[in-house]
């Protein structure tokens, strides 16, 4: 076989690939779309770099893929294109929250098993937690409270964030919008293919 036969089926499994992925992305978006959802075209790629060196973030491929793919600024999402003041602290405040949760309510978060001995002072206890939040990736906001941890993982968990009440809330990003938009339930998430996450897996 030729170096042009070569360079055509190169061409061809690269499409085939995109295709998958679209088809993947169009059913959640359809999911969206039927719930009322308003979306607008995706983001570009110069945006896309704008906005992470804006908040100083990096989004995990699945995250990044979707929202290149169209970007939903209906009530609850977050609309990473709007570069005004106001939205940009909003996103910001947002970005930073659970972190602020933690380091404000440090004496009640649970203490993990895998820590070693719970310390008996509280003032021990806050010390430790918080020590352990420096190592806790930044959560990226999906929609309302729901988050996505800053991974090296193409498709990490998303995460229900209450306060300093963390729970799983879906395998990834498609297996997420299927529970909060969709018929699944929370409890049907198959939690023993989700990769823990440094620190807020293990406050859970």
């Amino acid at each position: 076989m030729g170096l042009l036969g070569i360079q055509k089926i190169i061409i061809f499994r690269l499409l085939e690939l995109n295709n998958r992925g679209e088809r993947m992305y169009k059913e959640s978006i359809d999911l969206l779309k039927n719930c009322g959802i308003r979306f607008e075209s995706g983001l570009t790629k110069s945006e896309m770099v704008k906005i992470e060196k804006l908040y100083a973030i990096k989004f995990p491929k699945s995250l990044r893929d979707f929202l290149m793919e169209e970007l939903p600024i209906s009530k609850g999402f977050y609309n990473w294109r709007n570069f005004e003041k106001n939205n940009v602290r909003f996103i910001k405040n947002t970005l930073y929250k659970p972190l602020k949760y933690i380091d404000n309510l440090a004496e009640e978060v649970y203490w993990c098993e895998e820590w070693g001995e719970e310390p008996v002072s509280a003032m021990d206890k806050v010390k430790g937690v918080k020590e352990r939040l420096k190592n806790a990736p930044i959560l990226l906001p999906v929609y309302s409270h729901r988050y996505m941890p800053e991974t090296l993982d193409d498709k990490p968990p998303v995460l229900s964030v209450h306060g300093i009440d963390i729970i799983y809330y879906g395998e990834n990003l498609e297996d997420y919008l299927e529970i909060e938009f969709g018929g699944k339930e929370q409890v049907e998430i198959n939690f023993q293919r989700i990769a823990p996450i440094p620190f807020w897996s293990e406050i859970m």
